[in-house]
């Protein structure tokens, strides 16, 4: 009997000390919200391919389970009104100016992620090379619509030159090709590189010596997630040196 309780003794202690043990805790979901619907970025949504979604599996194995980054897919006009709301998000690959953050006190800012480069895409049989802005005076540009193109819009706006806009960049490429009523487009070199190819188009195309901007672009993150932003801070510090993230650069980048 002595033997059966003590057996029973440390049963209960037994059970009594994995009640007390707090539960593996799951890990805190946190939605990306991605508005760059094209390639590079989103290659397959069906398929979860692209660099914003290989990147969204990169912070979650990063933080080892501590969170689980999801992308979801919206308009910039949803992405725009969120903010606005004050609702949380956080934002890949995007940078002050476009959020009218300059000064980086609405939002918490990363530290540069990558340098991204507009191109200025003509055909090859009327070539257009651009150096200064009055090289734009009389030409038609065409652009995505909700983008902003400084050098480029402030001539539109004195009505020196017009700005065409279009969904995206495939719709840009195929009516400067089959069209022909666009002097040129301005096109990230990511989408270049991909729907030329895709187009089969590249050895008709004429890309300006000079582009239309070289920028940075960083991880915007709402201040109501403080914890989230220093994860996603401490990591960019020192992502350059992680084989795993330039794997991600390596394929996805020209």
């Amino acid at each position: 009997m002595a033997r059966f309780l003590s057996r029973v003794c440390y049963w209960i202690v037994g059970l009594l000390f994995a009640l007390s043990r707090p539960a593996l805790s799951s890990p805190v979901l946190i939605d990306i919200y991605e508005y760059h619907k094209f390639p590079p970025m989103v290659v397959s949504q069906d398929k979860s391919i692209g660099l914003s979604f290989a990147f969204a599996r990169y912070l979650s194995n990063v933080s080892n389970g501590r969170y689980q980054f999801n992308i979801n897919l919206v308009s910039m006009g949803s992405l725009q009104s969120r903010l606005k709301q004050g609702q949380p998000a956080v934002v890949l690959f995007v940078n002050p100016i476009w959020f009218n953050d300059v000064e980086q006190e609405q939002y918490f800012w990363s530290e540069p992620v990558l340098t991204l480069k507009d191109e200025i895409v003509s055909v090859k049989d009327k070539p257009f090379s651009f150096s200064a802005a009055e090289d734009y005076v009389g030409k038609r540009i065409g652009g995505i619509k909700g983008y902003t193109y400084p050098i480029l819009d402030s001539l539109v706006k004195d009505g020196k030159a017009q700005r065409i806009d279009a969904e995206g960049d495939l719709q840009n490429l195929k009516r400067l090709h089959k069209v022909g009523d666009l002097d040129a487009i301005i096109v990230n070199e990511g989408p270049l590189k991909f729907y030329s190819q895709l187009l089969g188009i590249q050895s008709e195309l004429f890309i300006s010596p000079k582009p239309s901007g070289v920028y940075q672009v960083r991880i915007l993150v709402t201040k109501d997630q403080s914890d989230v932003f220093s994860f996603i801070q401490s990591l960019v510090e020192n992502m350059d040196e992680d084989e795993a993230w330039l794997e991600i650069k390596n394929l996805y980048l020209p």
